[in-house]
């Protein structure tokens, strides 16, 4: 398959709003947010987000398959790191190496930006934690009950990359 990827930006507002919202609606205990408070939004809304922040796509053709952002923060002291948050795929790209292409583009992205990427993943989501740990985000905590979904608890994994260290990826390139 043959993936594109790029930033993405106010004109892809309505493709983003339809991705984010699929993801939101189909694995609702995947993110912090949910699908009734972001479905709402205006396309101005969506807009202004994808220019406020780090919003990476992955094509098919012109067809948005998959979205992650990365968020740096703010304050003085800690804006030398970014937190990694909205990943999705959409199924029928997934295992076909179009989260790989999306993910060498974010990590690309925020080697310009910050030396170190957080993430956040629930344990019982192995598939998305190996894939972080291949391109060398590491677990340095569990947050018990991080998310409460549909009356059930999920703990997740807090996860980091240090980019000047180098992640496994490049490395083996």
């Amino acid at each position: 398959m043959n993936w594109t990827t790029r930033r993405l930006g106010a004109n892809d507002a309505l493709s983003y709003r339809d991705i984010r919202l699929e993801g939101l609606k189909t694995e609702p205990a995947s993110f912090g947010s949910d699908y009734a408070r972001e479905a709402g939004r205006t396309e101005g809304e969506w807009a202004k987000q994808l220019d406020a922040n780090f919003t990476f796509g992955v094509f098919e053709d012109s067809d948005l398959v998959g979205i992650a952002t990365f968020v740096p923060e703010t304050m003085e002291k800690v804006r030398h790191r970014a937190h990694v948050v909205g990943v999705y795929v959409k199924e029928r790209a997934r295992g076909q190496g179009a989260s790989r292409e999306l993910f060498r583009s974010l990590i690309e992205g925020a080697r310009r930006e910050v030396v170190q990427l957080h993430l956040v993943v629930t344990t019982h989501n192995e598939r998305a934690r190996r894939f972080y740990e291949h391109f060398g985000f590491q677990i340095y905590g569990t947050d018990p009950r991080g998310l409460y979904v549909d009356g059930r608890y999920y703990d997740d994994y807090l996860m980091v990359l240090r980019l000047d260290e180098g992640s496994k990826e490049s490395d083996e390139k």
